[in-house]
């Protein structure tokens, strides 16, 4: 194993979403998280008032919770066309089995890098526990990340992989690699690779049914052929499935 965090990190373009529309995605993703591991519950909110509080305590009303972390200009007015960013914890104390879920959603500005971001993380510096890092495990989470939030692109890695990433394009190759339906046509998957077809008609590309381990040759090779399968991701225009923002946004 190594010290190197895993994360699930997700991706998509402008949407602009209601602190409504998000609070039933969040309360849904939470919802199916738990029956996977039992890390995967008993969160504690961290919202715009800064004080964790159980998330139990807030679902019924959280699309308020959410609306009060939408961002800010400088002057601390509420800048909605930048979405709302906020985040549950599984524990205040650092451990193997210490999660994060955070989510910055609801932006419908047009970036030159993604305007709506996602993530799922083990703890800065830590172990993980392996039953959580397995890849049933963690494929199961990245598949309900994916499905409750409607994502780009979503890829699973040891935070260490991304210091063998390229420099310029936009679409990382991970130890698992989703891509959503609308882009999935694009892409011819390697042959070493474990690839499935959603029901939806996503792509899920995996390196490894193992943990993936960046220093293990094997895992990294055929990352490295995934990679190469996402050059037709990264030759798009930039953003690949933005929406037109308003003009009367602010």
């Amino acid at each position: 194993m190594t010290l190197s965090p895993y994360s699930i990190l997700g991706f998509w373009g402008p949407r602009r979403e209601t602190p409504e529309a998000l609070a039933l995605r969040f309360n849904g993703l939470i919802d199916n998280l738990r029956f996977l591991h039992p890390a995967f519950d008993n969160w504690i909110w961290h919202g715009a008032n800064k004080k964790p509080i159980s998330f139990v305590a807030v679902r019924d009303d959280l699309a308020e919770k959410i609306d009060a972390a939408v961002m800010r200009h400088e002057d601390g007015d509420p800048n909605p066309i930048l979405g709302y960013s906020f985040s549950v914890l599984n524990s205040l104390r650092t451990n193997p089995k210490s999660l994060r879920v955070g989510v910055h959603a609801g932006s419908w500005r047009n970036y030159s890098v993604w305007a709506n971001t996602a993530q799922i993380e083990t703890a800065f510096r830590m172990e993980p526990d392996p039953t959580i890092v397995a890849y049933p495990t963690f494929k199961a989470a990245l598949i309900e990340f994916v499905e409750a939030l409607e994502m780009t692109f979503c890829i699973a890695l040891p935070d260490d992989l991304m210091k063998v990433w390229p420099e310029g394009p936009q679409f990382h190759f991970g130890w698992m690699n989703y891509v959503a339906p609308r882009f999935a046509p694009l892409i011819k998957p390697p042959q070493n690779a474990i690839v499935e077809y959603r029901p939806n008609g996503g792509l899920l590309m995996s390196a490894t049914n193992e943990t993936f381990i960046t220093a293990n040759p094997q895992h990294l090779a055929v990352a490295r052929e995934i990679e190469a399968a996402l050059a037709p991701l990264n030759a798009l225009p930039w953003p690949p499935d933005a929406e037109p923002e308003s003009a009367s946004a602010s």
